[in-house]
């Protein structure tokens, strides 16, 4: 390797290049790795593979924080127009600070698969 850099750096050049290319190429290498995935789920994502059905009011069943401040998150059980209860996880303080009797809830469909998704939302969205 070292006859290599001397070709393309020069003879007093390259031991300097080696000694940087030994002792850095841990972190340079896990540095383009991570540039590599990132790129990869960056390109890979689709923000608009998600189409917005509607937003229900749906009965809360049951409400069970995951730790002892609420603000942290709860898990909550919730009665579909159908009849259907779901178990759901939020963990934005503001939405579980509002549940109560009433959840405002967000009906998506994914575009490719049409797989239906439901998703908590704030009280104000289900309004009117």
């Amino acid at each position: 390797m070292l006859d290599l850099l001397a070709k393309i750096f020069g003879p007093q050049r390259a031991v300097s290049v080696y000694v940087v290319i030994r002792r850095f190429w841990i972190p340079v290498a896990l540095f383009f790795g991570f540039l590599a995935v990132f790129g990869f789920i960056v390109t890979a994502s689709d923000p608009d593979r998600m189409e917005h059905i509607a937003y229900l009011r749906v009965e809360v069943v049951e409400v069970t924080p995951l730790t002892q401040d609420i603000n942290s998150g709860v898990f909550v059980d919730v009665r579909l127009p159908e009849g259907e209860v779901l178990k759901l996880t939020e963990t934005e303080g503001a939405i579980s600070r509002e549940l109560t009797d009433v959840a405002c809830l967000e009906r998506r469909r994914d575009r490719e698969t049409g797989e239906i998704s439901h998703r908590l939302r704030r009280a104000h969205r289900c309004a009117g």
